[in-house]
């Protein structure tokens, strides 16, 4: 990849439905060559998904949590099996195959714990011997931030807002079918164009443009991005759980405040269960990782308590449209 595919990729990240004229621009090129470039991105499996990021809690969802399986005497064939069943599963939103503590994470929202209960006895039950051994995180706070490394311009991010995707004390707003059937189809692909939308659902260019813009003012779409294979870049994914000792809110901003402005953290969540915080972390290579560690104990060491790292090999699938089934 050359400067302008990073800074492309970038870009994308902030805004995946942002239009081949205006990436143009940013770019100093033409839309031709703009357009090249997406596709050949995405011919080359590097760009796997282009996203619709929903925010959960504005759409009554009480309930996202991450389930981290140790997998037990299993064989490729039947690891494949189950990847293959979560993928078709309409309740799964994310898989990540891991190294470290834990071989496979999933993602799974319901409206309450009850539910939520349900879905993972349904889970383990099918495949008892291998997937019985996990532990739940549920996620109070999630915050997507942008691909900082992509771009050595600091004035083109400084401003930009992160895409929520779970936050405290937000106002749950009502959708209808029309709107679900319009966030279903941006959750497909969203730079998919508005006439194709209106199309495919058989209402008006107009209606459908507007619903798509108060979707995006009321904050329920939170943003659009894009889903990469960061091994075809040269960069490594990991995860940081911590465990802390200062339960504080004033803690809980430090952290957020550093985590918003380092260039390697992507994601940052909130959690209750086998630790307090997870940091997502995208790096060029272990030695980066270790320093941000380092830099980690060493700036909040009388905050943290442990530090516990999990790579992730794979991305498989981060579908927010699952949501959609409980609203």
């Amino acid at each position: 990849m050359d400067p302008k595919d990073k800074k492309l990729l970038y870009l994308l990240d902030l805004n995946a439905k942002a239009k081949d004229s205006e990436l143009a621009r940013q770019l100093k090129t033409s839309k031709q060559v703009i357009n090249y470039r997406i596709k050949r991105l995405v011919d080359n499996g590097i760009i796997n998904k282009f996203q619709t990021i929903l925010n959960l809690k504005k759409l009554g969802i009480n309930i996202y949590a991450n389930i981290y399986f140790k997998l037990r005497n299993i064989s490729k064939i039947k690891e494949q099996r189950i990847i293959t069943y979560l993928n078709k599963n309409n309740h799964v939103g994310y898989i990540g195959l891991l190294g470290g503590r834990f071989d496979l994470s999933t993602v799974i929202v319901a409206k309450n714990i009850e539910q939520l209960e349900t879905k993972i006895n349904k889970l383990v039950t099918r495949y008892p011997n291998e997937l019985s051994n996990y532990i739940i995180s549920l996620r109070i706070i999630g915050v997507k931030f942008p691909k900082k490394y992509l771009t050595e311009d600091k004035k083109s991010y400084r401003e930009i807002k992160p895409k929520k995707i779970f936050v405290k004390e937000e106002r749950i707003i009502k959708i209808d079918e029309l709107d679900k059937n319009i966030l279903k189809s941006l959750s497909e692909n969203a730079r998919t164009p508005v006439l194709e939308i209106s199309s495919n659902l058989n209402e008006p260019f107009s209606t459908t443009r507007v619903r798509i813009k108060s979707l995006e003012k009321k904050e329920i779409i939170s943003g659009y991005s894009t889903l990469l294979d960061l091994g075809k870049i040269g960069l490594q994914n990991y995860k940081i759980f911590i465990k802390t000792r200062d339960k504080s809110e004033e803690s809980y901003h430090k952290l957020f405040s550093y985590a918003s402005t380092h260039k390697n953290i992507i994601w940052f969540f909130k959690t209750l269960g086998d630790h307090d915080y997870e940091l997502r972390i995208e790096v060029e290579n272990q030695e980066k990782y270790q320093e941000i560690i380092r830099e980690l104990r060493t700036e909040f060491s009388e905050i943290i308590d442990e530090v516990e790292t999990v790579i992730v090999f794979k991305e498989l699938k981060e579908d927010y449209s699952v949501i959609l089934l409980e609203v």
